[in-house]
Order: C-alpha cells, then structure tokens, then sequence
C-alpha cells in the first residue's frame, strides 16, 4: 500500500467554503454627554434601562406566599410582582 500524499490538491478543500463579509451598521454619531443619546436621537423608554441589579429579599413566609398566589394569579412571576410594586409605590410617593 502506498503512502498518501498531502502535499497537492486537497479534496476536503472543495466541501469547504469561505465565509462572506457580514455587513456591518453604520457608525452612530458620539454623544455629547455619558449616559445621553445623541443630538437628534429619541430614546425608547422600554430601552432606557439595560442592565438589572440583584436584591436580596427577607419577607415574612405568610406574606411572600400570598404575594406568589396573587402573582400567580394576575400571571406574573413573584419578581415582576415585587419590581413593579416597588415602581408604582415610588412614583405615588416621589422619588
């Protein structure tokens, strides 16, 4: 049997195929404040927060299970539940 030689033309080189250059989004104009959108820009307000913080909760065992139940029923998790009590609260009662 005859030793294989690599050193020509690899058959394994036609099932291969090179990657196309993905197209890449245009540069957005630098804002001219941290934190801020560009001059001209709308904020989404769904987007405004990106990142989400984790709280450690200590609740009574009799009131975090009613809290579950009601979330439960109202179809939301017990975290949507506390986050937007929390919201509605500071808004009623300022900031």
């Amino acid at each position: 049997m005859a030793k294989k030689d690599f050193k020509g033309d690899n058959p394994a080189l036609a099932f291969i195929t090179i990657p196309e250059e993905e197209p890449t989004a245009p540069e957005l104009p630098a804002s001219d404040q941290k934190g801020k959108p560009p001059k001209g820009y709308k904020v989404n307000p769904l987007y405004v927060e990106t990142k989400s913080r984790r709280v450690q909760l200590l609740m009574q065992p009799s009131i975090a299970d009613a809290a579950k139940k009601y979330a439960t029923a109202q179809g939301l998790s017990m975290n949507e539940l506390v986050s937007l009590s929390l919201k509605e609260y500071l808004e009623k009662h300022g900031k």
